[in-house]
């Protein structure tokens, strides 16, 4: 008999989900759309049954590639995938795990198999409830995808061990495996091996594709599901408009013929706020503009120089600059809304002028330092933001004594180590794990641009990827947190704020993600 260890993460329970989401969603309008009537894209028939309240209508960036949940991680698909679409969990803005489809789970002592118990009663589109056969072969389908291995690669296989309970089995214990799941999709089995789901799907999510309105190029309607299982939708019907140009859709908005937007240009916020007539908002990204070091390189090799950059360096002034003051100052490539990040105790690099001078000096500059003559510059994109992020740099280190030179070029191969310092940027996810990418020397050739190595930190990595205990794993992390700080083998710069405006009657919610911005279930209409 295999022992267990101690559920959890269960959370809230679904009846309390059930009624938090939908009094976020609230408001006074219904809709009766039924799963028969949704359409033949999700196995439906007939036409659609009578509609109450009033449709919105949404902003996407760029054309949806394909409605293949596993064969495209693109953000705009994903706009699409959270309606219509669940997970079997999902990870809130502060990097918890919340159940979703999952109710439950256990993890085996060795770490290798997490056994997981779904919630019963929920239906897909098409009529069928939700099985566990429908989760493991969901999760094998997207095993077997290339375009899923970011996800998966620590997994070997899923097994349905009941009506409602399967088994995820591992090639490698891997302590953040649950909030890995919030990426997966789960589909209807017998829906998805009978059609080509390029531009068809069936999921348990609260709005259904209709028949005859899904153009991948121009946009995509969906209907309010009724038998969704947290209740039907307020909103009724939602018409995703694709508009290749932002300032089209800022004048569709003002001209109320869109109702929500993410403002893809940032120069388009502030005149849209300056108007009053719309509901802003901001949400930090999961994203981290930095300057890569390459720490094989004189003086960069040098702690103590790195530290001097970074206190050299005038986040807040580039913000304003670089990104109309649409941003925070980070202090690593990650935020402190992804699990396990604390900045309690972590060196404060604010900048400071006296402070980098001092480190300059103990780095053995005290007279300052012209890279020139290590032949050292920042790399940057010319024509972006990072141009901006690179002037302000020069200018900025110059008042502490360290002279730059910058080069405009898109061609530097930064895994191989052919920069000194460049500008660029990456993503980061809900659990500290990830930044292993960055951070470990085993990704040296890769994803580590900076060739950075500390044995410890490669420790810290790969205890908390073999544990599934939590608490050990935030406590691993703050230390993790503290060295990587100090070791600056990185400039930080700022965690680029996403922002939104819409519709004033609109009750709308946005969340801190690339993939997972919003779910209009839990919108409403004033």
């Amino acid at each position: 008999m295999r022992n267990w260890k101690k559920v959890f993460a269960i959370g809230l329970s679904a009846a309390m989900l059930a009624g938090a989401l939908s009094a976020c969603g609230g408001g006074d309008t219904t809709a009766s759309t039924t799963a028969a009537a949704a359409a033949e894209n999700a196995g439906g028939s007939e036409a659609a049954a009578a509609e109450s309240g009033k449709p919105v209508r949404i902003y996407v960036e760029s054309a949806i590639n394909t409605l293949d949940p596993y064969k495209t991680t693109e953000y705009a698909s994903s706009y699409i995938f959270n309606n219509i679409y669940e997970t079997l969990i999902r990870v809130d803005e502060n990097g918890q795990i919340i159940p979703w489809l999952a109710k439950e789970w256990t993890a085996s002592d060795d770490g290798m198999t997490y056994s997981f118990t779904i919630e019963e009663g929920v239906k897909f589109q098409n009529g069928e409830e939700l099985k566990a056969s429908d989760v493991a072969f969901s999760l094998n389908t997207a095993i077997a995808s290339d375009n899923m291995s970011q996800y998966c690669s620590m997994m070997d296989s899923a097994e349905a061990t009941g009506d409602y309970t399967f088994d995820l089995k591992l090639k490698t214990p891997y302590g953040a495996l649950v909030s890995m799941l919030q990426n997966l999709y789960i589909v209807n089995e017998k829906f998805y091996s009978e059609n080509d789901c390029y531009d068809k799907g069936c999921g348990t999510g609260a709005y259904i594709l209709r028949d005859g309105a899904v153009d991948l190029a121009t946009g995509i309607t969906c209907d309010a599901f009724a038998d969704y299982h947290l209740g039907t939708p307020s909103i009724p019907e939602v018409e995703f408009k694709i508009l290749n140009d932002s300032s089209t859709a800022r004048i569709q908005l003002e001209n109320n013929e869109l109702d929500f937007m993410m403002i893809y240009s940032v120069s388009d916020y502030k005149p849209l706020e300056e108007t009053g007539n719309f509901t802003m908002a901001l949400v930090q990204a999961p994203h981290t503009a930095y300057i890569a070091l390459n720490l094989e390189k004189e003086p960069m090799n040098n702690k103590a120089f790195r530290q001097a950059l970074n206190y050299a360096t005038d986040n807040e002034s580039i913000i304003q600059i670089a990104y109309e003051g649409l941003a925070e100052p980070a202090r690593a490539l990650t935020g402190a809304n992804s699990f396990g990040v604390d900045f309690t105790d972590a060196t404060d690099f604010s900048y400071d002028i006296d402070k980098a001078k001092e480190k300059l000096a103990e780095a053995g500059f005290p007279d300052g330092i012209n890279l020139d003559d290590y032949g050292v510059l920042i790399d940057y994109i010319p024509g972006s933001y990072h141009e901006k992020i690179a002037n302000c740099l020069k200018d900025t280190w110059a008042k502490a004594g360290i002279q730059v030179s910058l080069r405009a070029t898109e061609s530097v191969a930064t895994e191989k180590g052919e920069h000194t310092m460049r500008t660029t940027g990456t993503d980061y996810r809900s659990d500290m794990s990830y930044m292993a990418g960055k951070y470990a020397s085993k990704n040296i050739g890769s994803s580590n641009y900076a060739f950075y190595k500390n044995d410890r930190v490669d420790e810290i990595f790969e205890i908390c990827d073999a544990s599934s205990d939590q608490e050990e794993r935030k406590k691993l992390y703050k230390e993790l947190t503290e060295i990587i700080v100090d070791d600056c083998p990185y400039i930080p710069i700022q965690h680029k704020m996403i922002p939104y405006a819409w519709n004033k009657d609109l009750n709308a919610k946005v969340y801190p993600s690339n993939e997972c911005p919003y779910y209009v279930y839990e919108w409403s209409w004033n």
